[in-house]
This record gives structure tokens, C-alpha cells and sequence, in this order.
């Protein structure tokens, strides 16, 4: 078998291009199984681990030099990638197509700062070193500082004085508030709870990432016959009340929202996760309070059936009044290895 071999001075980039090959197969892999435990700490590098990866040899020097093996094993081995967070996400969004969240609330949000870019002869800040210089070159004029004649006085006039003018300057801010709705009746439990972990990681990192980690608030209700906020570790527990009433989850979100910050400058997104099972008049009260009160000052709403069952009509009744909304999006996921599915249904572009 003829092996192939690197000049040292083409190693760098060549085995570089390597690493690059086989984290983006990784990404692929992630992508196809749906698997998102890769991402661990947000903002923290993605650790990807490779197997039976049989890195380059590498020639350094001339040849006829002395020869080294490359990292790794000869023959295979493992191999951990440490993918930066940044990276990792953008990579993310190029294969899956998704869009630049933080464009919906472009100037929205404004940080207002005051940063001094001006002068002039009257203020509140003196401007010390700009008022040294004027008055030296004033004193050397009239003749008061001549170092050669032992004169060193150096006079402030008035008319020396140079202050900070103060300028306003608005910069985008994004702030994001994400309220997460999951319904904790008796059906809703096992492999249901853990299809939603996974796309509850996945939405929390696609917003941070987008908005930037210390823009965005996360918060979680949950409902059966009632609905009230939790920790988000509270948020997979199951109540073996019985009965669910979608409705009041949405109606607490949008409370929340108008009540605890400011409607015009913030950037909401809400996202329910059940089964889809709904009693009575829940499907058109949902319809109303989506219409009336939270799609006027939503970002993004995703309504989402979790192993819907024969008698989860949910989205159905809702795809009469929002089947292609701009901001309503519906989507169903029976197995892990539609969460990129649902992903893009909830986050992509109308084709």
C-alpha cells in the first residue's frame, strides 16, 4: 500500500482541511440522528468525538530527512475535536438554511450611549489635555512661555478652554424573552418528554446564539387544568391530574409578556409542546388569543404535537387560521429522528 505523504511546509493546512472534512461529517451525523447532546454548556466549545479517523503522515524537513507519524494512532483510533460554540452553530444554520433571527428585531431594541466625538468653547467636562495645548500655543504667541528666556509661563484664557460635547449614539440591542408552554397531564411522559428536551436544547442554543446568550430570557409554564411558570427543570415533570386545557398556557404567555416588559421593544418567541389532545372550545380560544393578543407583538410562535395520537387534533383545527402564517408555525414529530424536521419548520423560510 502506497502511503501518502505531506511536505511539513503544506501539513498545516492540509491536515487543517482534514479536520474540517471530518467535523463536518460529524455535523451531518448530528443532524441525521436528530442528537443534540453534543452541545453541553452553551458558549462552550463542542467537544465531537471521531473514530478510526487514520490522521496524514507527515515528512518534515528536506527529503531524506528524519521522518514523524502525525497525531493520532497508526491504524485508527479516536480523535476529539474541540468545535468552537460559534462555529458549530453556523454550521448548523448553513446546512439547515436558517435565517438571521436577530433581523426581526433590527432596531427594535436601541442601547443608548454618549460617547464625547465633539468640542467646543462652552460645557460641563473640561477637556484638560486639549485645553493644555490651545492655552501653550496661545502663551507661546503672546510671548509668555519662552523656555529660551527662562519665561515658562504657560496662561488659560478663557477662549483656551476646550470641553466634551457629549454625543448620543443608539446602537441595536437585541432582547429576547422565550416562553416555552408544555402540557404535563397524564398522557404526556417517557419518550414524549424526551423529544421535547431535545428540541427545548436546540430552540434555547439557536436563540442564544442568535441574539447572544446575556440578550435572551427563558421561561417555562406548564399546563394541565391550570397553568403556572416553572424552573426549567420543573418543566419535564409529569402531574397525573388528568384533563388539559391548553388555552390558559397561551393566555399566561401573553400576560407575562405585556405585563413584565415593554411590548414595543422586545423581541418575544413562544413555543408549545403537547400531544395535541384538546377538549371543547380550547382550539378556538387558542385561535382567538394568537389572533387578538400574541401574533401583533410575536416574533414567532411554534405549536408543536409531540406523539400525537389518534385523537390529537390540535394543529388540524389550528392549520385552518394559520397553515401558513408568518409567524405561526405548526409542526408534529413522532420520532427523534424528525427533530431536524420540526427544527426547520419552526425556525426556516416559507418556500
Amino acid at each position: 500500500m502506497v502511503e501518502d505523504k505531506i511536505n511539513s511546509n503544506e501539513s498545516e493546512g492540509a491536515f487543517n482541511d482534514f479536520i474540517e472534512d471530518r467535523i463536518d461529517e460529524m455535523v451531518d451525523e448530528i443532524l441525521n440522528d436528530g442528537n443534540f447532546d453534543h452541545f453541553g454548556d452553551r458558549n462552550s466549545d463542542i467537544i465531537v468525538d471521531a473514530n478510526d479517523i487514520i490522521p496524514p503522515t507527515f515528512t518534515y524537513g528536506d527529503e531524506g530527512g528524519g521522518q514523524g507519524q502525525g497525531p493520532g494512532q497508526e491504524g485508527g483510533g479516536k480523535i476529539k475535536f474541540g468545535v468552537p460554540y460559534k462555529r458549530f452553530m453556523e454550521l448548523i444554520a448553513s446546512k439547515l438554511r436558517l435565517p438571521d433571527l436577530s433581523k426581526e428585531g433590527n432596531g427594535k431594541i436601541k442601547e443608548i450611549s454618549y460617547a464625547y466625538k465633539t468640542f467646543g468653547p462652552t460645557g460641563i467636562l473640561l477637556d484638560k489635555k486639549r485645553t493644555f495645548k490651545r492655552a501653550l500655543r496661545t502663551s507661546i504667541a503672546t510671548g509668555s512661555y519662552v523656555p529660551q528666556e527662562d519665561k515658562w509661563d504657560v496662561e488659560i484664557r478663557r477662549k483656551d478652554r476646550r470641553f466634551k460635547i457629549p454625543e448620543r449614539v443608539e446602537n441595536p440591542k437585541y432582547k429576547a424573552v422565550v416562553f416555552y408552554m408544555g402540557d404535563i397531564s397524564y398522557s404526556t411522559f417517557g419518550e414524549r418528554l424526551e423529544m421535547e428536551k431535545r428540541l427545548v436544547n436546540f430552540i434555547q442554543s439557536w436563540l442564544d446564539f442568535n441574539y447572544g446568550t446575556n440578550n435572551v430570557e427563558h421561561r417555562f409554564i406548564v399546563h394541565d387544568m391550570d397553568a403556572y411558570e416553572v424552573q426549567q427543570d420543573e418543566f419535564y415533570q409529569v402531574s397525573n391530574i388528568g384533563g388539559t386545557k391548553a388555552s390558559i398556557a397561551f393566555d399566561l404567555v401573553y400576560q407575562l409578556a405585556f405585563h413584565d416588559y415593554s411590548v414595543s421593544s422586545t423581541n418575544f418567541y413562544a413555543f408549545y409542546f403537547g400531544d395535541g389532545e384538546v377538549f371543547g372550545n380550547d382550539s378556538k380560544e387558542i385561535t382567538e388569543i394568537l389572533t387578538e393578543s400574541m401574533c401583533p407583538v410575536f416574533n414567532r410562535i411554534g405549536i408543536t404535537e409531540v406523539l400525537p395520537g389518534r385523537w390529537s387534533r390540535l394543529n388540524q383545527d389550528l392549520s385552518k387560521n394559520f397553515s401558513h402564517h408568518p409567524k405561526v408555525r405548526l409542526s408534529k414529530i413522532q420520532s427523534n429522528s424528525q427533530t431536524i424536521d420540526v427544527i426547520k419548520a419552526l425556525f426556516g423560510e416559507y418556500k
